[in-house]
């Protein structure tokens, strides 16, 4: 079984979106397990604080090292699974479809939710956590992004989805953006009554004009939207 740990301020905030759809069923189906563990839990004074104000000044508070290192032996003690530590955090590198690929082989992921101004960074060296960003933006916290990559993760391990190829065919896989997709009715006509058809070939059923049509797709829509994967797609060539 695929085992997610989080650490977290805020276990509340759990499972969030991930107790939803596909994701949520095989959450209940126990395709793979969830334990959220309350940073709180360990913290340093009566008041159960986990953060203190920076060296060197600046606003905001930021997580101890030592409460961090106090929820991960709790995890070690109680796991002797192969496990990959994240630190979910805007200055990392940005997370990619591979990495998600390469995550879901784990047995146990544990994710470090930061909060305030962030975590003592020598929490995150001498623990082994990998910094990970969803993106060039700033968040109040990790919980969010945590969501983020564990779906990713989760829509990956076989079975959770209906079908494999659907995978295969989707936006990354190929390093391409996934082809623009048409479904019923045949011709929509908007609140204007103005009509929109779906596009002839798809209706030809010819399968192989088909798979040319939608691959000339995915090249148009990654040019328009993301034509660094393109660039990055030649360099390797």
């Amino acid at each position: 079984m695929f085992c997610v740990k989080i650490l977290t301020a805020y276990p509340e905030m759990f499972p969030g979106v991930l107790g939803y759809s596909v994701i949520g069923k095989a959450l209940k189906e126990n395709v793979w397990s969830l334990e959220i563990i309350n940073l709180h839990d360990f913290g340093f004074d009566k008041r159960k604080s986990i953060d203190d104000s920076p060296f060197g000044g600046g606003p905001g508070m930021i997580i101890r090292p030592d409460v961090v290192e106090k929820a991960v032996n709790h995890i070690k003690e109680n796991s002797s699974r192969n496990s990959l530590y994240i630190y979910m955090t805007p200055s990392g590198k940005t997370l990619k479809q591979l990495d998600l690929v390469k995550y879901s082989k784990f047995e146990e992921i544990i994710i470090l939710c930061g909060r305030f101004e962030g975590v003592d960074q020598r929490a995150i060296n001498i623990l082994g956590f990998r910094e990970i960003s969803i993106g060039d933006y700033v968040l109040s916290g990790g919980e969010v992004a945590a969501q983020v990559l564990v779906e990713g993760c989760i829509r990956l391990i076989p079975g959770v989805l209906g079908q494999s190829e659907s995978i295969l065919e989707e936006s990354f896989s190929e390093e391409l953006l996934e082809y623009p997709q048409y479904t019923r009715p045949q011709v929509w006509k908007d609140t204007h009554r103005k009509e929109h058809h779906v596009p002839d070939i798809l209706l030809s059923g010819n399968h192989e004009k088909i798979k040319r049509w939608r691959f000339n797709k995915s090249i148009e829509k990654t040019e328009n939207n993301k034509p660094d994967l393109l660039i990055k797609n030649r360099n390797k060539k």
